[in-house]
C-alpha cells in the first residue's frame, strides 16, 4: 500500500484541509503492480470526479464498448469531496476481500477514525453550507428537555 496526503490551508487560513491524497493497492512492495487506486484532488479542472477510484484490470465488454478507453482510465465517483473513502474503509476493503489479514479487533479499531473523519467532513459541509444547517434546526429543533 501507498498511501500520500497533501495539506493546504483552507480558504480562511482556518483549517488545515486535503489537497490531494492517493491510497494505492499493490501486489507487492517490490514490483509496484497496482490493483486499485483511490484519488482525491480538490478542484479538479480535467473533468474528471474530484474523489475517484480506479481499477487495474481487464474487462471484454468495456473493450468492445471503449476501445480506446481501457478499464484501468476509467474514474468511477466515490462520494465527492465530503464523503469520499478515508483510510479505514480502504483498509477494511482490503480485509474483507481477503487481501490483508485483519488483527483481532479490526473492526472495533477503525471506528474511530472513521468517525473522527466523517465528523470533520460533516462539520466543514456544515461550515460551507450554513443554510442547510438552519433548515435542519427549524426541522428538527433541539429538545430543550
Amino acid at each position: 500500500m501507498e498511501i500520500s496526503f497533501q495539506l493546504h490551508m483552507d480558504l480562511e487560513g482556518e483549517y488545515l484541509t486535503v489537497y490531494k491524497s492517493f491510497v494505492g493497492v499493490f501486489r507487492d512492495e517490490t514490483t509496484k503492480v497496482g490493483l486499485v487506486h483511490f484519488d482525491y484532488e480538490r478542484d479538479k479542472t480535467d473533468g474528471y470526479p474530484d474523489a475517484h477510484l480506479q481499477v487495474q484490470g481487464y474487462s471484454e465488454f468495456l473493450a468492445e464498448l471503449l476501445p480506446d478507453r481501457p478499464l484501468t482510465k476509467l474514474h468511477f465517483p466515490v462520494g465527492g469531496k465530503r464523503f469520499r473513502p478515508c483510510l479505514e474503509d480502504v483498509i477494511e476493503f482490503l480485509i474483507v476481500e481477503d487481501l490483508a489479514e485483519g488483527a483481532s479487533g479490526w473492526r472495533e479499531a477503525l471506528k474511530p477514525g472513521r468517525e473522527r473523519f466523517q465528523r470533520k467532513q460533516l462539520r466543514a459541509a456544515m461550515r460551507r453550507n450554513p443554510e442547510i444547517v438552519r433548515e435542519f434546526v427549524t426541522d428538527y429543533p433541539l429538545d430543550e428537555a
